[in-house]
């Protein structure tokens, strides 16, 4: 099935983006998908069949029981009808419950392996799997969130200094997503390229370092972002 068994069956069950670092590394998950698909398909769909009849047997027994003790017995005749047309209140009751959708999925999860493997040899990741998975990775994101945040400080305005090699250094304390290399930024009526970001420590905080070299009169602006600097930066930018 592939050249390391353990990491093509944990590419069938990781959901697709973590299973396309896995492929990159080798991994062949496609036959793995179509034989956990075929056993979820009928050992589930076994399970969630005796899961019903037990079901449906415990409730019908338990509602005859009350029945019996509680009704007058000159009134079993009437008793039974309830019991009868109590049939589809008790379906009704199987399927909300949180189990019944538990044991659901897992035959509705093979039968969508097997499709996907029959027509286009793709792998689908196991709901559970993806469930479990989802919260500790929203946990670890939020406390890498947090962390930078701590690391970066308060927000406060920006500062431009002159930087060694670059005409002009702006130094954030939050990313600029907009800034890039395909973009010119216009700054007090000049224009600049990034040709550097970097983190680095300024004060007790650390900034985002925006390194910028000062766009040629012929140069072709391929896209623009203009910049408002701060009040305290305005003074430095005339002098130039």
């Amino acid at each position: 099935m592939g050249g390391n068994l353990w990491l093509d069956l944990l590419a069938a069950l990781l959901p697709a983006s973590e299973r396309g670092g896995l492929i990159r590394r080798g991994a062949a998950p496609e036959r793995w998908s179509l034989l956990l698909g075929l056993v979820e398909l009928f050992v589930g769909t076994t399970w969630l069949i005796s899961n019903a009849l037990d079901s449906f047997q415990g409730m019908s027994d338990a509602t005859a029981t009350y029945l019996m003790e509680q009704v007058d017995p000159a009134q079993f005749e009437q008793a039974k009808v309830v019991i009868t047309s109590g049939g589809p209140l008790i379906w009704l009751t199987w399927a909300v419950r949180p189990t019944t959708w538990l044991l659901a999925s897992i035959p509705a999860t093979g039968v969508a392996r097997l499709v996907a493997f029959a027509v286009s040899r793709e792998t689908v990741g196991e709901p559970l799997v993806w469930l479990a998975l989802r919260p500790f990775q929203g946990a670890g994101h939020l406390l890498r969130l947090l962390r930078k945040r701590l690391r970066f400080g308060p927000v406060r305005p920006d500062r431009i200094v002159l930087e060694p090699g670059y005409d002009l250094a702006v130094l954030s304390c939050r990313p600029k997503p907009d800034w890039n290399e395909r973009v010119t930024i216009e700054i007090a009526g000049r224009f600049y390229w990034l040709r550097h970001c970097e983190e680095r420590q300024d004060g007790g905080w650390w900034v985002h370092a925006h390194c910028l070299e000062e766009a040629g009169p012929h140069e072709v602006f391929r896209g623009l972002v203009r910049y408002e600097p701060p009040a305290t930066a305005r003074r430095l930018l005339a002098r130039r």
